[in-house]
């Protein structure tokens, strides 16, 4: 589904390294680079008017954030937020760019 943005993603998550690097997928399956405002390296948060902007202005349906510790296995706090906002979570182990791709559970 992303492969094609996987050259782009791993270049920006790799430059914001040692942090967990974050972004977005829209519908039209468009790549779009976030902040990572978290003052921890195993965080991530992207600040809130600019994640609101980005949602009016693309139909978002995909979250993604590197772990840096390599293991891309969610925390639940990927799975509360994975759920909590609706969206698939796109999770890259760093360095060796292991993807788990977590989808909310829809009830």
């Amino acid at each position: 589904m992303i492969n094609h943005l996987l050259p782009d993603i791993y270049k920006h998550l790799e430059n914001e390294y040692p942090k967990e690097g974050c972004g977005l997928i829209t519908e039209d399956l468009k790549w779009i680079p976030m902040k990572n405002i978290a003052k921890e390296n195993l965080e991530f948060e992207m600040e809130a008017k600019e994640f609101t902007i980005e949602m009016l202005k693309n139909k978002i349906i995909g979250v993604v954030h590197s772990h840096p510790t390599n293991d891309p296995t969610p925390s639940e706090t990927d799975i509360k937020q994975c759920n909590g906002l609706n969206l698939d979570y796109f999770i890259i182990g760093l360095p060796d760019k292991k993807l788990y791709h977590l989808k909310p559970q829809r009830n």
